[in-house]
């Protein structure tokens, strides 16, 4: 059967191509202004936020990785998704490993990027879908693998967002999650997410392990291993990537070396030679669907 037919309700493989495009979250209501703010954020600078993503020191990739090949075991996947892909790391690792791969991202132009980079590497196995991850569009039970790294803050319904990913899953089949996470002290949690915000206009929201956990149990998906690790960033470089003012980026400025020391010594804010250095706490977890 045809891959298109067996597996998905409406990913069209050849969206790139004029006259041929189809949206595929039509049904979920905020879709086309996510799309549209995801895109005025980082759309237009697509090839710095990939260099910045593949030099940026993450103690969660190892991790991760790990995480995706106890999933695995000895039986390979038939399919595999990576949701909120940015320009295909992790769905890069999936292709290897997987007969087939679905990048899946709200922004076309991160899109386009990850096709192109999968295509240097001779990933041939590689689809792409753009959709958001509230209201993916595959069939029930039918995905091995799903992966999601460094993207679920921007998720605006992170509860409907793990409510599709547990439909599409086969039972048995896992969730394998990195994300910042918020601290569990409210002061604390939104001192982060207002600075993220601040900076990126589509961010939504890091949140609590206590709060994930909590969602994971309510719609069934069992995590079964987990850990904690860091995301070191360099506030520059950070800040090079968006739209905002150059004095708005100063402001954050301070407002990152005039933070309590609460919250410099939670994210570890240093001064370094006209740059400040900091990193956000990840939490990284294996889930299955019961």
């Amino acid at each position: 059967m045809n891959w298109r037919l067996g597996l998905l309700r409406d990913l069209s493989a050849s969206f790139f191509q004029p006259g041929k495009r189809r949206m595929t979250n039509t049904n979920y209501p905020n879709s086309k202004i996510q799309r549209l703010t995801t895109k005025l954020a980082f759309g237009h600078r697509v090839s710095i936020y990939t260099h910045r993503k593949a030099n940026m020191l993450d103690e969660s990739l190892e991790l991760m990785d790990r995480m995706i090949a106890a999933a695995i075991g000895i039986n390979r996947p038939n399919w595999s998704i990576d949701l909120g892909t940015d320009t295909g790391f992790t769905a890069f690792t999936l292709g290897r490993i997987s007969n087939s791969v679905i990048v899946s991202d709200t922004t076309e132009p991160i899109l386009r990027q990850a096709k192109r980079l999968g295509q240097e590497r001779q990933i041939a196995n590689l689809h792409v879908s753009q959709n958001t991850t509230e209201a993916l569009p595959f069939v029930d039970e039918s995905i091995d693998l799903v992966s999601s790294k460094v993207s679920a803050h921007d998720f605006k319904s992170f509860k409907k967002a793990l409510e599709e990913t547990n439909r599409v899953l086969k039972h048995g089949g896992s969730l394998v999650m990195a994300n910042a996470i918020a601290p569990e002290q409210d002061d604390i949690a939104h001192w982060m997410n207002t600075m993220k915000l601040r900076r990126d206009c589509s961010h939504t929201k890091n949140r609590k392990i206590s709060t994930i956990s909590k969602v994971l149990t309510e719609i069934g998906l069992r995590v079964i291993d987990h850990g904690c690790k860091r995301i070191y960033l360099r506030f520059n470089e950070w800040t090079s990537d968006t739209n905002v003012s150059s004095e708005e980026i100063e402001s954050l400025r301070r407002a990152f070396l005039n933070a309590p020391n609460t919250i410099r010594e939670t994210f570890q804010v240093a001064p370094v030679h006209g740059d400040i250095t900091f990193s956000w706490p990840c939490w990284v977890f294996r889930a299955i669907k019961q």
